[in-house]
């Protein structure tokens, strides 16, 4: 090997060096992988410490272990001269480590700003977070504007880079853990973030550095760690290697050869050719690939490159002509482009390309099921014989085909997505990134299997960020511009200088590829449009009962509506809390009916003062025990919580039956009358409600709590892989929703009057139905307990005014599921309107 002039330091810390961090002996072993073995690295305080190796080498299994989000089997690890004796993401971070993950650790329901603050070891005010984002975002990426109060949905790849990097920097750390950091950055950011690195290890930081840019570590590292296999396979000064001597070390055997051969470029023969085609980002783009090319498509994110990509994929509407092989290709849908033969490979991998919960498997063959299935059977011996011989032709590791293709390396899972392509038997193959995230190694072996597929006479185009890689890849490359191609090279001018002075001249402003929404498309995306719409909706429903008759706005009938609305209005905030988690409680109506049976045994005429002491009491452990079991059924269980819910709904039930086989025990009067106070003519129920709804909404949006909770439930391994129990808050959420639920058994029982097992089945459906009118998402991460409140005003009028017009009950159910279908699509739609693509 070209490396044997190079020798590696002994990697053992000494104890003037393990103040930065220090991992000593470290092993780590998954189902069928040995991912580490007995690994010792140590980065100092001022140094720059890179951490290079083949996907799957075991960079980030280390990384995580130091983190605190994985443990090691054995081994110790340092921080600080402090041992991580209980590892913990919390632990590590509170010691002084903040790590930047190759996929950013951010829930996309939450705001920039939030996403930051929740990351902090420290609490702070979530109501002052835009003004401490702000300097910190502009430090991490100042020449991409940032707004902190845009929702992380809304962002390109490289601007959630610079959202993770800032959220890293903003800790301070003492070790700051860099995986992948560049890797949807431009070239004036990385540029940017290499310099920031230098700043932070001259001012005593130590930086773990991993990447795949072989320049880039070249240009930054003191000293480099090489893994190989799960092993280190030495510590160098990075002076001392050459990027060919790192190459071959990472990949164990010299790879002198990188790029394939290129086309000889005898071949007349032209296998696509797109004429005039127009789109959304880009206009009148011309292309051929003749048999044996590969054509490449450069350009700053945003300037047509990838819209043009998509379209010719069918992703997106676009016009012009298309021929494959000679024969037109249809335009605008994928299973039209799929028929004609064109083929794409996605470049978000995690998105597109893989089903991560199904096995290697099924992600091998899913794209060609046709080759193994028999009028539509599937035939699992034909399937599994394409899986391995896929998987043996693109060398993909895996301990067997049946585990989750999520579990692997993501050098590995794009080899099964350019693999499940390729079974396709393509006429034109489309490479989105199609080395993004991978080692040396791999990307050679990707390389190879494109060129072997453009020699056989698939037209390939590549769409890549590297002007490297283009110009060692391809015969020709058009880099794109404000939606056209500004420049072609090939043959001797095909070269990366040339690609990069091109890319920098022939635009001189970014042009993102996602827009800004209209004001008007912004404000119905954000937190404050469902209150303004469902009280539209409240208004417009109250001129409609007036007209019908004058006596619907009197002050018995407004009343009795608002009386409704405040014990629907309890029931839907609990629903609320659990629906930020992402999760659903279908108990809730049982649980109302049963504090009315058990109360009607305890706060009824005669009883003593004890016996109503402990009736109150019994509502709120009541209210907690079936919290917990909710909680306990889908945290500890493992249930969906449809099912875990909906069998506590069905054992509450039984148990108010057994109670109270028909309605009996009649409810003190007095306690009725109080519970019935009004001021004019509005409940102090009502008051109550309100006055709660505000309380709940200012913790929810302006606490670390609130951000904490709906960070669990817009994306919870986010949330876990910045140090929240995200099983904390989900117990939090469902005791609070059966406490509320109990709450609201109280004004139902002024109601009702007797213990009654049915009481309080119809809220199941009302409550859910008025937190989704509401706003709240049914996924998670979004809501508002003011919109709770207003959607159960809405429809608690629904049932006033069908009465006023006379409508059968029924229209009360009918109406009760279109304003849920409504609502539901309504939300959703918007969220679209927050970006325009």
């Amino acid at each position: 090997m070209t490396s044997s002039t190079s020798t590696p330091h002994d990697p053992s810390p000494t104890s003037a060096d393990t103040a930065g961090l220090s991992l000593v002996g470290v092993s780590k072993r998954f189902p069928g992988v040995l991912a580490l073995d007995d690994v010792t690295f140590e980065a100092r305080p001022g140094e720059i410490h890179a951490l290079v190796g083949e996907n799957g080498a075991g960079k980030s299994t280390l990384m995580a272990i130091a983190a605190g989000s994985l443990r090691a089997d054995s081994g110790a690890v340092m921080i600080s001269d402090v041992d991580l004796a209980r590892p913990s993401v919390k632990a590590a971070r509170a010691l002084g480590l903040a790590i930047v993950r190759q996929h950013p650790a951010l829930a996309a329901d939450l705001s920039i700003a939030e996403n930051m603050l929740i990351a902090q070891p420290t609490p702070g005010a979530a109501r002052r977070a835009r003004a401490w984002a702000e300097p910190l975002l502009r430090a991490a990426g100042n020449d991409v504007r940032i707004e902190p109060t845009a929702r992380v949905e809304t962002l390109v790849p490289e601007q959630r880079f610079i959202v993770e990097i800032a959220k890293a920097l903003a800790q301070k750390p003492k070790v700051l853990v860099l995986d992948e950091p560049t890797e949807h950055l431009r070239a004036a950011n990385v540029a940017g973030l290499l310099a920031r690195i230098r700043s932070l290890a001259a001012d005593g930081t130590a930086v773990v550095y991993i990447s795949h840019r072989i320049h880039e570590v070249r240009a930054v590292a003191d000293r480099i760690t090489v893994l190989r296999d799960g092993r280190a396979r030495g510590t160098f000064d990075a002076g001392d290697l050459s990027e060919q001597e790192i190459v071959n070390l990472i990949a164990g055997r010299p790879l002198d050869a990188i790029f394939p051969a290129k086309s000889d470029g005898t071949e007349s023969r032209v296998t696509l050719e797109v004429t005039g085609l127009c789109g959304a980002h880009f206009d009148d783009v011309d292309l051929r690939v003749r048999k044996g090319e590969i054509v490449g498509l450069a350009g700053i994110e945003g300037n047509g490159q990838r819209a043009f990509l998509r379209a010719l994929a069918g992703l997106t509407p676009a016009s012009g002509s298309v021929t494959v092989d000679g024969a037109a290709a249809p335009l605008g849908s994928v299973r039209d482009s799929l028929r004609a033969g064109v083929a794409y490979v996605p470049g978000d991998r995690s998105q597109e390309g893989i089903i991560a919960g199904y096995d290697v498997r099924t992600n091998l063959t899913m794209r060609s099921r046709g080759d193994h299935s028999r009028y539509g059977v599937l035939l699992p011996r034909r399937e599994r014989d394409q899986a391995r011989c896929s998987s043996a032709e693109f060398k993909v590791k895996a301990p067997s085909l049946d585990v989750a293709v999520g579990t692997l390396s993501g050098g590995n899972q794009q080899k099964v997505v350019l693999s499940s392509v390729l079974a396709t038997k393509p006429k034109v193959i489309l490479a989105d990134e199609p080395t993004q995230g991978v080692d040396v190694g791999t990307r050679s072996e990707i390389y190879r299997h494109l060129r072997r597929y453009a020699e056989a006479g698939t037209a390939v185009v590549v769409l890549s960020s590297d002007s490297l890689e283009l110009s060692g890849l391809c015969d020709r490359v058009h880099v794109f511009s404000r939606g056209k191609v500004a420049a072609t090279y090939e043959g001797a001018d095909l070269t990366e200088p040339n690609i990069a002075r091109s890319i920098v001249t022939a635009t001189t402003e970014r042009v993102s590829h996602r827009t800004r929404a209209s004001r008007l498309g912004q404000w119905l995306a954000g937190h404050t449009a469902p209150l303004g719409l469902v009280g539209i909706g409240i208004v417009l429903l109250g001129l409609l009962g007036t007209y019908a008759d004058p006596r619907y706005l009197s002050a018995v009938n407004l009343g009795g509506i608002l009386a409704l609305t405040a014990t629907l209005g309890l029931v839907a905030f609990g629903q609320q809390l659990v629906m930020l988690t992402g999760g659903i409680d279908l108990s809730v109506a049982p649980l109302m009916g049963l504090v009315v049976v058990l109360e009607s045994f305890y706060l009824v005429d005669g009883a003593t003062a004890t016996d109503q002491a402990f009736g109150w009491l019994l509502l709120l452990l009541t209210g907690v025990a079936v919290g917990t079991l909710n909680w306990a059924l889908v945290d500890l269980g493992g249930l969906s919580p449809v099912i875990a819910t909906l069998a506590t709904y069905m054992a509450l039930q039984a148990v108010s039956l057994i109670l109270r086989p028909v309605p009996g025990g009649f409810i003190s009067g007095q306690l009725i009358d109080t519970i019935s106070t009004r001021v004019g003519f509005i409940p102090v129920t009502f008051i109550v409600a309100v006055v709660l709804a505000l309380i709940l909404e200012a913790l929810l949006l302006w606490t670390r709590t609130g951000v904490r909770l709906r960070a669990v439930g817009s994306d919870p391994e986010a949330a876990r892989t910045v140090g929240i129990s995200d099983k904390k808050y989900r117990l939090l959420a469902y005791v609070g929703c059966s406490v509320l639920a109990a709450l609201a058994g109280i004004p139902l029982m002024s109601q009702i009057g007797s213990g009654d097992a049915s009481a309080g089945l119809t809220y199941m459906l009302s409550s859910i139905a008025a937190v989704a009118v509401g706003g709240a998402s049914i996924f998670g991460g979004r809501g508002s307990f003011l919109g709770a409140l207003l959607g159960a005003l809405l429809l608690s009028q629904v049932n006033a005014v069908t009465a006023f017009v006379q409508l059968d009950t029924a229209w009360n159910w009918y109406i009760l599921g279109g304003a849920l279908l409504i609502s539901v699509a309504a939300y959703s739609k918007s969220r679209d309107l927050a970006v325009v693509t």
